[in-house]
């Protein structure tokens, strides 16, 4: 199946967004009369009918198929510190996309080696996740945050982890504190981790030091692996 991305999607005659309209004509050489599956990353599924396209521009008549209600219960927010290599960042995005995850927060900390993002090039990699793996919901993205700030941004009934490098009696495994069904919120740091500045803040926030496991992992691994044990108890 390829799937088609609008916000805006309504029943009746819509003029599909101009990325998507080129991607239709230029790429797929649709043409009048072809049928597209098009998602509004809401949960909203929809059939069209190419009524007119041109390199720009494709008129299409929509008819709303479902609206998915097998979104997970759980909601999951994840803070993680931008990886100095963008592709890499890129790829915590794609992937904690696929998995299944509901806010992303980039978070500047101590030991970032990255300061500046650009959103919109951002955004675009978890439009074409969400369409890559068959979703109807897409995951919000924040603008890169100062880790003191970013710690409220949660909501308050989230419980709130924080993956930390200290002590190993003073964490648990994420795995066997998190309980099923439960709003989470999990910080993961850069290279080098967390400040124990940056940790005593987020205990004093309210949240909860946990560990991904015996290995030291990179950022990118460590984000999936988070977002891949909640997803995975909530199976």
């Amino acid at each position: 199946m390829q799937l088609f991305y609008d916000p805006n999607l309504q029943a009746g005659h819509h003029q599909l967004r101009e990325e998507e309209a080129k991607h239709a004509f230029q790429v797929l050489r649709k043409k009048v009369g072809d049928e597209l599956d098009l998602v509004n990353g809401k949960g909203g599924w929809f059939k069209a009918t190419v009524s007119s396209i041109s390199k720009r521009e494709c008129l299409l008549d929509v008819t709303p198929i479902r609206q998915d209600n097998d979104r997970a219960v759980h909601r999951l927010h994840l803070l993680v510190a931008p990886t100095k290599n963008i592709d890499r960042f890129e790829w915590i995005l794609e992937k904690a996309t696929e998995i299944g995850v509901d806010f992303i927060q980039p978070i500047l900390t101590e030991h970032s080696e990255r300061k500046r993002l650009r959103n919109d090039r951002l955004e675009r990699v978890l439009e074409s996740a969400m369409k890559q793996s068959l979703r109807s919901w897409l995951p919000e993205l924040g603008e890169l945050l100062p880790f003191e700030t970013a710690l409220h941004q949660p909501p308050p009934g989230n419980v709130r982890y924080l993956a930390y490098l200290g002590k190993p009696e003073e964490t648990g495994l994420l795995r066997d504190n998190y309980k099923r069904g439960g709003n989470v919120t999990i910080a993961i740091g850069p290279e080098g981790g967390f400040s124990p500045t940056e940790a005593a803040l987020a205990r004093t926030s309210g949240y909860e030091f946990v560990s991904l496991g015996p290995n030291r992992l990179r950022t990118e691994t460590a984000a999936i692996a988070a977002v891949h044990a909640i997803e995975q108890a909530n199976w």
